[in-house]
C-alpha cells in the first residue's frame, strides 16, 4: 500500500473517530444552556490570553534549537515561525502532516537533512507527552477522585516512557549500520541490496535527531522549556475556565490540559473536531461542570488557539512571499516520495 493511499485511509478513519465522538457531544446537550454559557464568558481574558499563548509558542521554538544541539543553521525566530506553521498545518489537515512538513520545509531552507529534522520532531513528541504526565500526576495528586483517571496516566506513562526508553538503548547502541550491512549481505536479500543500503541510511539521519540524548545539558534545557512552555497552557487554561465563573483551583487546569493534550493523539478530521471537545467535557466533568459550559469553554478555547496560529502562519507566508500553494506542493512532494 502506498503513503498516499495510507493517507486516504488515515483520513477516512480520523472522520469516522469524529463523528463518533460528535454523537457523544451532541448526545442529550441543551443549546440554550450552551448559548447561556457563551453570553457568560468574560472576554475581556482574551486580551491577556494572546500575548501569553505567542509566548509560549516563542519558547517552543527555543525548545526545538536545544533540541537540534543549538544547531547554528537554526534560528529560534525560524524555529518558532516553523513550529506554529506545522501546527497550524495539523491542525486543519489530519495525519500530521504538519510535522512532516517541518522537517522538509526547514531542511530545505537551511540544508540541515529532513529525516534528521523528523527525527527531532518525534523526540519533541515524546518530550511533551512526558511533560503532560507529569502534570496530570500533580492534578491526580491534588484532587484526586476517579480511578479511571490514573488508570490513563499508567498505560500512557508506560507509551511515552517506553517509547523513549527504547530510542535510547537504539541510540547507544549505535549497531544500526552494522546491522543493514550485515542484512544486505545475506544471499536471501541480495536482490534488495540497494533498498535496504538506502532504508539503513536514511534511518541513520533519521537517528541523528535523537543525539541531543548524548547531551545533557542541552536535553536538560529542551525539557526545561517544555515543561515552561506546558506551565503556560495550563495557566491560560486556567484563565479560560475563569473567564467562565468557574473557581475551583489550579488542579482543573492541570486536569484539562492535561486531557485535551492526550485528546490530540487520538486520530480525528481536521481541527480535532470530537475528541479535543469530548475531553473537555471529561475533565470539566471531573468537577461536576455540566456539559453544556464545558463544550463552550471548549469552543473559545480551541477557536482562540486556532486563530492565533493561523494568523502567525499568515505572517510567516507573507513575510517569506510564500502562498498556500506552495505550502501545498511541499506537502503533495514529501507524500510521493514513497509512491
Amino acid at each position: 500500500m502506498t503513503k498516499r493511499k495510507l493517507k486516504h485511509k488515515d483520513k477516512i478513519i480520523g472522520l469516522l473517530v469524529s463523528l463518533v465522538f460528535i454523537v457523544l457531544i451532541f448526545w442529550k446537550l441543551d443549546f440554550h444552556e450552551l448559548i447561556a454559557a457563551f453570553r457568560m464568558f468574560d472576554y475581556r481574558v482574551l486580551f491577556l490570553f494572546v500575548p501569553i499563548y505567542v509566548f509560549s509558542l516563542y519558547i517552543r521554538g527555543v525548545r526545538w534549537k536545544y533540541l537540534l544541539c543549538l544547531n547554528e543553521k537554526l534560528s529560534v525566530t525560524e524555529a518558532f515561525f516553523t513550529f506554529t506553521v506545522g501546527n497550524t498545518i495539523n491542525s486543519y489537515l489530519p495525519a500530521r502532516a504538519g510535522d512532516f512538513w517541518r522537517a522538509f520545509h526547514l531542511g530545505g531552507k537551511i540544508g540541515e537533512s529532513k529525516m534528521k529534522l523528523l527525527g527531532s520532531i518525534i523526540l519533541e513528541r515524546l518530550i511533551d507527552g512526558i511533560s503532560i504526565l507529569l502534570i496530570l500526576f500533580f492534578a491526580i495528586i491534588s484532587y484526586f477522585r476517579h480511578r479511571w483517571v490514573l488508570n490513563i496516566a499508567i498505560v500512557s506513562a508506560c507509551l511515552f516512557f517506553g517509547a523513549l526508553s527504547l530510542i535510547y538503548i537504539v541510540l547507544k547502541m549505535n549497531k544500526t549500520e552494522y546491522i543493514f550491512k550485515k542484512l544486505s549481505e545475506l544471499p536471501f536479500l541480495s536482490a534488495f541490496k540497494h533498498q535496504i543500503e538506502t532504508i539503513g541510511a536514511h534511518l541513520m539521519k533519521f537517528m541523528s535527531g535523537f543525539e541531543v540524548l548524548n547531551n545533557p545539558k542541552c536535553f536538560f534545557m529542551a525539557f526545561f522549556m517544555s515543561m515552561l512552555a506546558w506551565g503556560f497552557e495550563c495557566l491560560m487554561t486556567y484563565m479560560i475556565i475563569l473567564g467562565f465563573g468557574v473557581h475551583y483551583g489550579i488542579s482543573i487546569a492541570l486536569f484539562t490540559i492535561s486531557f485535551i493534550a492526550l485528546s490530540t493523539v487520538i486520530p480525528s478530521s481536521s481541527i480535532f473536531i470530537g475528541p479535543y471537545q469530548y475531553a473537555y467535557i471529561l475533565a470539566l466533568g471531573i468537577y461536576n461542570i455540566e456539559k453544556e459550559q464545558a463544550l463552550g469553554t471548549a469552543f473559545i478555547h480551541q477557536m482562540t488557539i486556532m486563530l492565533i496560529i493561523t494568523a502567525i502562519s499568515v505572517i510567516y507566508f507573507l513575510k517569506g512571499n510564500t502562498s498556500l500553494t506552495d505550502i501545498q506542493k511541499e506537502i503533495i512532494e514529501e507524500e510521493g516520495k514513497d509512491d
